[in-house]
């Protein structure tokens, strides 16, 4: 502590009072306190106690004056008694700015007595209520902005201040003011660092900061929430290891700019790699942190999940693409269709007449051959496009399949070996028995595709009680394998009935099952058909779901489920087709001259006497002048100045009990059942065949037979 200097202080009164011992320099304790690392609060309470006890006064009070306007932080000793109000004096000192100013301007305030000073003076009127007699307070500095005080006072009674009192608080002044500044700037430092740390910790985006070479320096909490990694599981790991091969190029390209000072920030759409070896979408904002002479020296990164964000972008994106092709359907169904009628329906014909030319027949069954082909184009279209016209029925799957065996071989190579796994105990499904031949037929197929130098396809149905709920459509990880997973139907308890289709092939990259569900994609065959497309679009308007397991190497599992329902399919009964010729008298309308005569060759080749209009106004005018005669009308959808609807609705006005069938080249969602509440009898869908018109005109007319005819 050093020599001490012995002096006598003197009261005002004069009288000597006890001599006091002072040290020589107060600069040894205060820089010992400093040094012992303490938090503001409790550094002023250990430099009050020390001077205190060094200077032998009553009550000490150190003042910290934070910048900013921040709370004043008043410490005392000692802290109780007649000296508690000293806090208060003190915060309301450091408002007073003439009290602050003559601190800052004149230095230390020296007052032996207050009761000397004028009663309005403005030391006096705030000291006194406290109790305060005698008082001494020397100004904190950091250059001219003032950052605390130094106070010592006498309670009671009157005391005076020698020059070696002055002139050690004055020196301990500038040491108190750089402790103060330091312990501030620490403390502001910590709670700036505190409220950073608690952002980062709590933000919903993964926050991390990396060196140049890209390893993890930091990572946010946000670690375990995004990707299932503790943050220390990241902390000095290669930022690479976490990221898919396929983005690297980008993201060192986005490093190397940043570190060259060629941009603030890069944002990048990139993958990370999950604990668990999936991959979550990201966007991440990578900006430099640089030093002093600007030289970057870390990189800070933001990182959000947007996986659920892509993958809605990918919903919306398919319902658009969805929404196009159908309307594309549409158009193609009505347009193609009509065209349709005539080829398939003049070869029809012309079969009937030259049914003795051999070489002739074989030329017009090679027609109708791709016609119907063209016709199971139209279908995938619709199906893909979720617009076909399904009649949901009680169907057995291993009964399905057991009955089109035959058929499947047939249509398989025979280096292809079929293998049947079918429980028959699997609970019964309600759905169109068309289109789902149609999805068993282009499964095997696409399975026989993959396996163009043989293997075995292996069918086999299964049960499953319920279906986890998921993502619409996701893709990842299974095991040794990749899986895709399709849900459209909401009701995901089962039981649910599976149809597998597995082949031994080479099996799929994922980039390829991300695409096979794609209309026309295919890795051999440029263009190659719907196929998967309209297995897709059939089982999804039918509620159901599709999981494809792949494995390289192994070859690939497609399984479609649907929803099991309750009662026993119906053992199919031949039904008796109604007679094909008849007699009456029909108006046809189509606005198609070339539709219209072949339909009308074959009704006539049936028998029936026909009338024919060019479209729907046509239509009711020759009606209305021949009501009595027209026994059906046979009416098409779409037709210029009135459609079919339109037209129908005006014959009823003449004739209630008049009867109509609407065909169409539009395959309409349940167009049979909404044109029957309008009293249509039927409704046809184009292209039809000969026989299926002569079928549909009988139901509707219930005429008796009158002999047979030939029917393709």
């Amino acid at each position: 502590m050093g020599e001490t200097v012995r002096f006598h202080r003197r009261g005002t009164g004069g009288a000597a009072e006890k001599p006091v011992e002072l040290p020589e320099s107060v600069i040894p304790g205060v820089a010992r306190i400093c040094a012992l690392g303490l938090g503001l609060p409790e550094l002023l309470d250990e430099i009050c106690r020390e001077v205190a006890a060094l200077f032998g006064t009553e009550c000490c009070c150190l003042v910290a004056i934070p910048a900013g306007g921040a709370p004043v932080e008043v410490r005392r000793f000692p802290g109780g008694g007649e000296t508690a109000g000293l806090r208060d004096v003190y915060r309301e000192l450091c408002l007073r700015e003439e009290i602050l100013s003559r601190l800052r301007d004149e230095g230390p305030l020296a007052v032996p007595d207050l009761s000397a000073l004028s009663p309005d003076d403005p030391v006096r009127a705030l000291f006194e209520p406290a109790s305060v007699r005698s008082l001494l307070v020397v100004p904190l500095r950091i250059g001219t902005a003032l950052n605390g005080l130094l106070a010592f006072h006498a309670i009671g009674s009157p005391r005076s201040w020698e020059d070696g009192e002055r002139r050690l608080a004055e020196e301990a002044a500038p040491i108190l003011a750089a402790a103060l500044e330091r312990k501030t700037m620490e403390e502001r430092l910590l709670a700036s660092e505190a409220r950073y740390r608690f952002l980062a910790d709590n933000a919903l985006d993964f926050i991390s900061l990396h060196d140049l070479e890209g390893s993890y320096l930091y990572a946010s909490p946000a670690s375990r929430r995004m990707l299932g990694y503790r943050p220390e599981e990241m902390t000095g790991v290669a930022a690479d290891a976490f990221h898919h091969p396929d983005d690297l190029p980008k993201l060192r390209e986005g490093n190397r700019r940043l570190a060259a000072g060629e941009g603030l920030s890069v944002t990048v759409q990139h993958r990370l790699r999950c604990k668990d070896g999936s991959f979550r979408e990201v966007e991440t904002v990578s900006s430099p942190v640089t030093v002093g002479g600007g030289e970057v020296r870390r990189i800070l990164r933001i990182t959000r999940d947007i996986t659920e964000r892509k993958q809605m972008e990918s919903r919306i994106f398919e319902g658009q693409q969805q929404e196009t092709i159908a309307l594309l359907a549409g158009g193609v169904a009505h347009e193609f269709n009509n065209l349709l009628v005539g080829i398939n329906g003049t070869a029809e014909m012309l079969s009937l007449l030259l049914s003795g030319n051999e070489e002739a027949l074989q030329y017009l069954s090679t027609i109708e051959r791709l016609g119907n082909r063209a016709v199971e184009l139209t279908r995938q279209l619709l199906a893909y496009a979720r617009q076909g016209v399904r009649t949901p029925e009680l169907l057995s799957l291993p009964r399905l399949v057991t009955e089109d065996f035959p058929a499947l071989r047939a249509a398989l190579p025979s280096s292809v070996e079929i293998r049947l796994e079918l429980d028959e105990g699997v609970p019964p499904v309600r759905v169109d028995l068309f289109q789902l031949k149609q999805v068993i037929v282009s499964l095997c197929l696409n399975a026989a595709e993959a396996m163009p130098c043989g293997g075995t396809l292996t069918i086999r149905t299964r049960q499953e009680d319920t279906v986890p709920e998921g993502p619409r459509d996701a893709t990842g990880p299974s095991g040794d394998g990749i899986e895709r997973r399709l849900f459209s139907g909401g009701e995901f308890p089962g039981p649910w009935t599976f149809l597998d289709v597995a082949d031994s092939g080479a099996g799929m990259e994922e980039a390829t099952l991300k695409r096979i569900f794609e209309p026309f994609f295919s890795t051999k065959f440029i263009g190659r058909g719907m196929g998967l497309a309209a297995v897709r679009g059939i089982v999804e308007n039918h509620g159901g779901a599709i999981r494809v397991y792949t494995e390289p190497g192994k070859g690939t599992v497609f399984s479609i489920g649907f929803l099991g329902a309750e009662g026993t399919p119906a053992a199919e009964e031949p039904r008796e087709p109604p007679p094909l010729c008849g007699e009456g008298t029909i108006l046809l309308a189509d606005d198609e001259e070339d539709v219209r005569d072949v339909v009308r060759a074959m009704l006539e080749s049936f028998g029936y006497t026909v009338v024919t209009a060019r479209d729907g106004q046509e239509a009711v005018e020759i009606f209305r002048e021949r009501a009595g005669e027209v026994d059906l009308i046979l009416l098409d959808m779409m037709m210029p100045r009135m459609t079919g609807a339109e037209a129908f609705a005006e014959i009823r006005r003449i004739s209630p009990g008049a009867r109509a069938i609407l065909a169409s080249g539009y395959d309409v969602q349940g167009a049979g059942r909404e044109f029957a509440s309008r009293g249509f009898s039927a409704f046809l869908q184009k292209p039809f065949r000969r026989g299926e018109l002569g079928r549909k005109v009988g139901e509707a007319l219930g005429s008796g037979s009158r002999g047979t005819s030939g029917e393709s």
